[in-house]
């Protein structure tokens, strides 16, 4: 049996190959002793016995190919990892009201019993505002209850902050 140094020791018994650095000069092999797989290191060097060798079962673009795939499979962990920690601490549902609250801005409809208590509780945050409750404009201030759009309470608002 080849020791590892020698130049064909991982011959015939590749299971893959990908670059283990991001400036590709260096190729990770896992092969297969029989019993259990095994990591070596090559460089990458047309010049060298154990790259040649290497090159002869699996060529650049097999290298490219695992490669690919090893990242996809650390990209999907993380994406798993950060999903399955956002439904944990309830981000989605976070996110989700943020959204709605855009919605109502955009897309406010008047039938739309959230749209409707979104308006409500907008009004009621515009009237705890310190600017709101220190003025003497009960005109504006009335504009305010009687507005029938998130957008024209917020304008009647902005002319609180002239």
């Amino acid at each position: 049996m080849a020791e590892i140094g020698e130049p064909f020791a991982f011959c015939g018994r590749i299971v893959e190959a990908y670059y283990s650095n991001p400036e590709l000069d260096t190729v990770a092999i896992m092969w297969s002793d029989g019993e259990k797989n095994r990591e070596y290191y090559v460089v990458v060097d047309e010049e060298d016995d154990q790259f040649k060798a290497l090159l002869k079962e699996f060529d650049y673009d097999s290298i490219d190919e695992c490669t690919r795939k090893k990242h996809e499979i650390h990209r999907q962990q993380f994406r798993d990892a950060f999903n399955n920690y956002a439904r944990e601490n309830d981000l989605y549902t976070q996110q989700e009201e943020h959204q709605a609250s855009l919605d109502i801005l955009f897309d406010f409809d008047p039938e739309n019993d959230k749209h409707k208590e979104g308006l409500f509780k907008l009004k009621l945050k515009i009237f705890d505002q310190d600017v709101v409750q220190k003025s003497k404009a009960t005109k504006k201030k009335t504009s305010i209850r009687k507005s029938e759009t998130p957008l024209e309470a917020i304008v009647v608002y902005k002319s609180f902050l002239k």
